[in-house]
């Protein structure tokens, strides 16, 4: 869910510690009831709010302390390359209204460097963090254990509502690379250490938009789950050997007409909208809204208006055609659950300055209609993006 200006400060980061010694070391497995396994990791939902980020989140332990573990709630974020969490010594009001780890507490807890380092979140503004190195322990729907060790942010300093919204108590990266930050990548640490069957990644949930049924999902390690969709529908996008999860897009389509060619996708599982740049944006806006003829905030269900589908046409079918994807308004709006917008329809459509031409977002508004299935290439030193493939939910 990273906001920011990507390629110029990510790459600027990676070149930073490229020489360090400290990144992306082998993992210490501390203990694990088994290996080279599928693990499914239960998803739990919090209430959507209107800062843009996805309400889904797993609960992870970090540290040692016996006596009374530190447990966390965490958002499983494919467009981020940062893992951090909230420190006990962040003072701001914003970190309070979050569980924060205490490294005081755990006594595996080691400082890499305490030196403070920014993340920026473009809109949300900035984040200051240090360097730390503790057990990662996660439990899966099958009581299955598996702990790494793992460097980490340390959140010093965050504030604004959009920070103060988020139901995470802060961020698993689930990027293509594990070469692109100081923080580590869980996954890549998991599979270097035996523990993953296979490559893949998937992510799947069911939820009612109201939140009036029991809302459940999964993020697999080392895996897939057949019985959440149908094969018959796979569309499989090549992604583009980046930093991000990103896929050509051959054109949108609203009304028949297609408003965006030639665009990029950014697979993202931490966003709860399609962002772009303002003029991308802009064009989504009024194509959807009939050039100003429809709210941008309904009163009401926005199936109960004349909004148009919305379509991409990218990746490619088991045929080898051009796959495609149609979404109902009411996947392309998001209902306020919490915050100072509960209880109204937004439209899930955001400018995300710094994003880049022709790049958008493709957020868990549209993510979660479907099941997804993410491929590692294993080949070099460190893993890095192959595939996803898409297919409709049963």
């Amino acid at each position: 869910m990273r906001t920011m200006n990507f390629k110029e400060e990510l790459l600027s980061r990676i070149e930073r510690y490229k020489d360090l010694n400290l990144i992306n070391k082998k993992p210490v497995v501390k203990d694990s009831t088994s290996a080279s396994a599928v693990l499914p990791f239960k998803l739990q939902r919090g209430a959507i709010t209107n800062n843009g980020a996805t309400p889904w989140y797993i609960l992870a332990i970090i540290g040692t302390n016996s006596v009374s573990p530190q447990i966390f709630k965490f958002m499983m974020d494919t467009g981020t390359i940062d893992t951090w969490i909230t420190a006990k010594t962040c003072t701001t009001n914003e970190c309070k209204a979050h569980a924060s780890f205490d490294a005081t507490s755990s006594s595996s807890f080691v400082w890499v460097d305490q030196a403070l380092d920014t993340i920026n979140f473009g809109p949300w503004g900035s984040m200051k963090v240090n360097l730390g190195i503790d057990f990662w322990s996660l439990t899966d729907i099958n009581n299955v254990k598996s702990s790494v060790s793992s460097d980490f942010w340390l959140s010093q300093l965050y504030s604004g509502i959009r920070f103060e919204e988020l139901v995470q108590d802060g961020f698993i990266a689930c990027g293509p690379s594990g070469n692109s930050s100081r923080s580590n990548l869980l996954f890549n640490l998991m599979w270097d250490s035996g523990l993953l069957l296979q490559p893949f990644m998937a992510y799947w949930v069911d939820y009612t938009i109201d939140g009036k049924n029991v809302d459940s999902g999964e993020i697999i390690f080392g895996g897939g789950n057949s019985s959440k969709y149908d094969p018959a529908t796979i569309i499989t996008l090549d992604i583009i050997k980046d930093i991000y999860w990103t896929s050509p897009c051959d054109s949108i389509v609203i009304n028949s007409k297609p408003v965006l060619e030639d665009v990029f996708l950014i697979m993202d599982t931490g966003a709860s909208e399609i962002k772009g740049e303002q003029a991308e944006i802009d064009i989504l806006i009024a194509a959807v809204t009939l050039n100003g003829a429809l709210p941008i905030q309904p009163e009401n269900d926005p199936d109960d208006y004349n909004y148009p589908d919305l379509v991409f046409n990218f990746g490619k079918t088991s045929s080898g055609g051009v796959g495609q994807l149609v979404f109902k308004p009411r996947q392309y709006f998001n209902y306020i659950e919490n915050g100072p917008d509960m209880g109204t329809w937004q439209i899930a459509f955001t400018v995300l300055a710094g994003l880049g031409d022709r790049n958008l977002t493709f957020g868990t508004n549209l993510l979660d209609t479907l099941y997804s299935e993410w491929e590692y290439d294993t080949s070099g030193e460190f893993l890095s993006a192959k595939s996803i493939r898409l297919a409709k939910r049963l």
